[in-house]
């Protein structure tokens, strides 16, 4: 949200009056309601928004489908000729909140900002099953694991987690090239830190078999941001502002997979429960490109050497790749140990593949600007 940072110091920044000169300046401004009562004004912002963070692979289970036993002289054919669905959450807009503050060189047209942007959020979904008669044997399980080995589940019950923080110091330049356009470039450095964990839980009617999955992963690191903001008045203190920005956000990604069974095999054999195995990728290097656009309208009031903004617009980032997970690839082999090992009793890789998601923010937002 380095958008909405930047279009708020500089939506200020573009919000000046030619007609807003000090009295001693040697300098007039051309910004519109750029104050010029102080050689540096100082300003303070805070963002409310309203964002719904979302995903590249937010599945949480797959159902199996046997064919209709009313068709084929009622025989079901989910050997040979399962369907499946796919069940995937949906993050709801949740509350969100960025604050900043920034240094406004008149009449210079410059500013030097630093803002702060927090995005906390989680989402659960589930899906329980109901077989009859003529449906035949239902089931639901991993992505991964949906054959045989899922036969027991009938429930599915999954839920993600999102965190996001954004750090970002910007210096920007302010220019006066056309009429009612207002353009203010600005490049600088920002700190990114984005954690998404995902887990799903299956389990039988009687809850006696229970399989649990949870990935985790997170990439902290920072670089460099540019981009423009730009302000158009519409008519008086009115305006119609955009911004758009790029960043190459450059650190680490640490990532994982737990998997945890419980089933009747474990206790009869005095195997501890749950039975714990897991996948870690603890460090690699990382280079996330983002992109942040920002829309809205804004309206300005002066009073004096103390000027208020309020803003009001929709806003979307995008950081690509950043969410990584190491996947289980079919097919799973059933352990060999015991005779009466049960399928749902651990998992048994025979490879692993790296999937890479994007992380996503979009909604609205209001702001308001305070400079003095």
């Amino acid at each position: 949200m380095k958008i909405l940072s930047t279009l708020v110091a500089f939506s200020v920044f573009a919000s000046l009056s030619p007609s807003t000169v000090s009295a001693g300046s040697s300098k007039t401004n051309c910004l519109p309601y750029f104050l010029d009562c102080h050689g540096v004004i100082g300003e303070i912002y805070g963002d409310l928004l309203f964002l719904q963070p979302n995903g590249s692979s937010l599945y949480y289970a797959a159902q199996a489908t046997p064919l209709n036993q009313s068709i084929n002289g009622g025989v079901a054919l989910q050997a040979v000729s399962p369907d499946w669905k796919i069940f995937e959450i949906t993050p709801n807009y949740t509350p969100a909140f960025k604050v900043g503050t920034a240094l406004l060189f008149s009449p210079s047209n410059m500013n030097l900002e630093l803002s702060w942007e927090r995005v906390h959020s989680s989402k659960t979904a589930s899906k329980t099953l109901s077989t009859t008669a003529d449906e035949g044997t239902l089931m639901i399980g991993p992505l991964f694991d949906i054959g045989p080995n899922s036969a027991a589940y009938t429930k599915a019950h999954g839920k993600v987690n999102f965190e996001f923080d954004a750090v970002d110091l910007v210096f920007g330049q302010g220019f006066c090239a056309f009429k009612h356009w207002y353009p203010t470039f600005f490049i600088g450095a920002g700190f990114t830190r984005i954690k998404q964990s995902l887990k799903s839980t299956y389990s039988n009617a009687a809850g006696t078999s229970i399989r649990s999955v949870r990935t985790h992963s997170t990439f902290t690191g920072a670089g460099p941001k540019f981009g423009c903001d730009l302000d158009y008045r519409i008519v008086s203190d009115f305006f119609f502002s955009g911004t758009s920005s790029f960043g190459l956000m450059i650190g680490k990604s640490q990532s994982g997979t737990t998997y945890k069974s419980d089933a009747p095999f474990l206790v009869t054999n005095n195997v501890p429960e749950p039975n714990t195995q897991s996948t870690t990728v603890p460090n690699r290097t990382q280079l996330i490109p983002s992109f942040e656009e920002k829309l809205g309208f804004s309206y300005v009031g002066v009073f004096k050497c103390c000027k208020v903004k309020f803003s009001a617009g929709y806003q979307a980032e995008i950081y690509l790749n950043a969410v990584q997970t190491i996947d289980m690839t079919a097919p799973q082999v059933i352990p060999t140990l015991a005779t009466d090992a049960t399928p749902d009793s651990g998992v048994y890789a025979v490879g692993f593949e790296r999937t890479l998601s994007n992380f996503i923010l979009t909604g609205p937002y209001v702001s308001l600007n305070i400079d003095f």
